[in-house]
């Protein structure tokens, strides 16, 4: 739950400092020394607090500050790429496309570093129908690529043949600017291809199925799996069933094969959804502690599972300075992305909503600022 009083103090002491933060520095990124066995290039993203808490006054971008690229990649959208490097935001986010090699050497070539490979077609395993095994060998054909090309972190979900939804992409908002928004009595309930015939035990004995056969070969690798939670987190999505719809669910996904490479996207948009009961930090600090969080979706929401709006980063129902001294506290320090965030009108077309250029210009501000403030309190 917000706590509004200590919002508004945090907002009266670093005004300043976040409309400074908008102005790129330079990153940085500290490692621990690591005695285990596991592969050695896999960690969580996180060290112990008291190592993260030594850091120099001018040394506030302690996370990999990322862009999604996706809707044509960084060659489709050249804008975009501009935007992110004036900004000093040189993470990108994106599918593999024809290849992972390929495309990171786009990302190079771009003067940017392909932080997470994120967006997996996996609906035949999730599903567990005919073709299961063969979407699992893909996608262990993929960890043994990205090992390859030196990418190592993969995000993917468990929303099979629906992935994130919304009943409206151009929900008018604060002064007039877009945003989405999903009411469960608006949304298309139209059966997909797949029919109606499953259950929520079923998906988890899939998931279980699939998590048995990839982790291990992503452990051996150095591959880190972050699954992202559903969105919307509701029962049920034309006729599929959602499994990932609480903190719970999520806690039993990184049991189910305890590992390394067996984490999350914590995507902040997508639990606090999941009600206003919902204590963001706190998850933040289980998660992060148990070295579970492989890479963080920053945004927020208002509303309730069945009918919410996606805010502002600074309009929704959590406390995101809160947020982010958990990141910190925790030792989180991998790729960070807004995630959505709202269309300018006036300025922009809704072209591809969640994903137009110049709602990350405040998005993008508001996180350095918060970063800032918690490096440097």
């Amino acid at each position: 739950m917000k706590q509004n009083n200590s919002r508004r103090d945090f907002l009266k002491k670093g005004a300043s400092m976040a409309a400074l933060a908008a102005v790129g520095v330079g990153t940085s990124s500290e490692e621990t020394a690591s005695g285990s066995t596991e592969h050695p290039a896999i960690r969580s993203g996180c060290e112990p607090a008291s190592t993260a808490r030594r850091h120099r006054d001018g040394d506030t971008e302690w996370m990999k500050l990322s862009l999604a690229y996706f809707y044509g990649g960084v060659t489709g959208r050249p804008q975009r790429v501009e935007l992110a490097k004036q900004m000093g935001v040189l993470g990108g986010v994106g599918g593999a496309g024809r290849s992972v090699g390929e495309t990171k050497k786009a990302y190079e070539d771009s003067g940017l570093e392909w932080t997470v490979l994120e967006g997996v077609n996996l609906t035949r395993a999730q599903l567990g129908v005919e073709g299961r095994d063969e979407n699992i060998d893909t996608f262990i054909a993929l960890i043994r690529e990205c090992s390859e090309a030196g990418m190592d972190v993969i995000c993917y979900n468990w929303m099979p043949a629906v992935s994130w939804s919304r009943s409206d992409t151009a929900r008018i908002d604060r002064g007039g600017s877009l945003v989405t928004a999903f009411d469960y009595e608006h949304v298309d309930q139209s059966l997909t291809e797949f029919g109606d015939d499953f259950s929520h035990d079923r998906l988890w004995e899939n998931m279980e199925y699939f998590l048995h056969a990839v982790v291990p070969e992503a452990e051996r690798l150095g591959v880190k799996l972050a699954l992202h939670p559903d969105d919307p987190p509701v029962e049920r999505l034309r006729g599929i069933p959602r499994i990932i719809t609480s903190v719970d669910a999520l806690k039993r996904v990184t049991e189910i094969v305890p590992s390394p490479s067996n984490g999350l996207c914590f995507c902040q948009g997508s639990i606090a959804s999941q009600g206003e009961e919902v204590d963001i930090p706190a998850a933040i600090r289980y998660f992060g502690e148990h070295g579970n969080i492989h890479f963080v979706h920053f945004r927020d929401v208002r509303g309730t599972p069945r009918n919410f709006v996606e805010a502002w980063h600074d309009d929704g129902h959590t406390d995101m300075h809160a947020a982010m001294q958990a990141y910190f506290d925790v030792g989180f320090r991998g790729p960070i992305r807004p995630d959505h965030v709202p269309t300018i009108t006036g300025y922009e077309e809704n072209t591809h909503p969640g994903y137009n250029d110049l709602g990350t210009l405040f998005a993008f501000g508001y996180i350095k600022g918060l970063m800032e403030a918690v490096a440097k309190a």
